[in-house]
């Protein structure tokens, strides 16, 4: 009787340390990860200790990790971001994002974010007010950067670089950049520290809050599109008379790819089926010798 009393005792505690591992696995916390990509080289990089693509992973695999380096590696999406909470530095070099939301990772002193591989093309915005303890920010080739919110109450322990063309020759520069938000705009504006260490490559004004101090956008004299585009692209002349236009075409290392003469009244159709996935620019000069720069990303 006692024999059979013990072991229906080791049964039941043998149950009982079951179910508690299946109830602390179950409520164990994960972090959403959808884009395969990133998962993927969250497991080539060993933070993801299951080792399966299945969208998600195991949040204290990820919430110690203090240097991320994801360069090179084509992620469309780095959703899950947010749960690195220790991360220090991070380098998302040549992917393909659109946006990217550091505003979780607080403790975040350095950045890297370029396209000099031909991705992170689409990139319009990069908010970093949140990012207290930022203290090197670079970047490369942001064509498309049209927001840059810097104001994080410590410029004066950061340092930005935003350079454009990767020191080539091309019409570069971050043209849909018109305004920075920082800090202290008197100090920016006179050339005081730090801001007089910074380098940006774009036409823009430095502000508190960048409301007033837009510049009005000056009228174009050509449109294209579509943008991106795969095959052809249109080029639209906005003045109604005839212009005999010259037309070059460039890579974004400055090289020239085409050059052309086109008499053009409205439209005009410009094959770039033949071209590598990337950005380029189309310059266009009129008769008058006025010149447009205008940038397209080749799909």
């Amino acid at each position: 009787m006692k024999i059979s009393l013990l072991h229906i005792l080791i049964k039941k505690w043998v149950l009982l340390i079951f179910l508690l591992a299946t109830i602390k696995y179950s409520l164990a916390q994960t972090t959403e990860i959808p884009d395969s990509v990133f998962e993927q080289s969250l497991i080539n990089l060993g933070i993801d200790s299951d080792g399966i693509i299945n969208g998600q992973v195991l949040t204290s695999d990820i919430n110690t990790i203090v240097t991320l380096d994801l360069s090179q590696q084509a992620a469309l999406d780095i959703t899950g971001i947010e749960d690195f909470t220790a991360l220090e530095v991070l380098d998302v070099t040549n992917n393909s994002l659109t946006s990217i939301n550091l505003s979780n990772n607080i403790q975040l002193r350095e950045l890297y974010i370029s396209n000099t591989g031909g991705e992170n093309l689409l990139i319009t915005s990069l908010d970093l007010s949140n990012n207290i303890n930022l203290e090197e920010l670079y970047s490369e080739d942001l064509f498309f950067l049209s927001y840059l919110n810097l104001k994080n109450g410590n410029n004066e322990e950061l340092t930005v670089t935003f350079l454009c063309g990767s020191g080539g020759s091309g019409p570069c520069e971050l043209d849909d950049l018109d305004c920075v938000l920082i800090d202290d705009e008197i100090a920016a504006n006179s050339n005081q520290p730090p801001y007089n260490t910074w380098f940006i490559q774009a036409d823009f004004v430095y502000s508190e809050d960048c409301i007033l101090n837009v510049p009005d956008n000056q009228e174009k004299l050509f449109a294209i599109y579509p943008n991106p585009v795969e095959d052809t692209l249109i080029l639209r002349n906005k003045n109604s008379n005839t212009d005999q236009l010259q037309i070059k075409v460039f890579s974004m290392q400055g090289q020239l790819l085409k050059s052309l003469s086109a008499s053009m009244n409205s439209i005009y159709s410009l094959d770039v089926s033949s071209y590598a996935k990337g950005v380029y620019f189309v310059s266009i000069e009129n008769e008058s010798g006025d010149i447009e720069s205008i940038k397209f990303v080749k799909k």
